[in-house]
């Protein structure tokens, strides 16, 4: 299981909608909105490494597939 870098849900990698590389690392997403997210700034969210929790702006809903 990975975690997703943008939201911090955990991801089953062979069930993941979406898998990014960046700086020789694969990180896999829950949903095309995170894997979206962490193209845009993948530096941003490498960085974090493993999220605490969801970190989705919107008023509190997530936007998970």
């Amino acid at each position: 299981m990975a975690t997703d870098p943008v939201c911090g849900m955990t991801v089953d990698e062979k069930k993941a909608v979406a898998k990014a590389e960046h700086q020789g690392k694969t990180y896999y997403f829950c949903s095309a909105h995170c894997h979206n997210a962490f193209t845009a700034a993948p530096a941003k969210y490498a960085k974090a490494g493993s999220a605490t929790g969801p970190q989705h702006s919107g008023g509190g809903t997530l936007h998970h597939g």
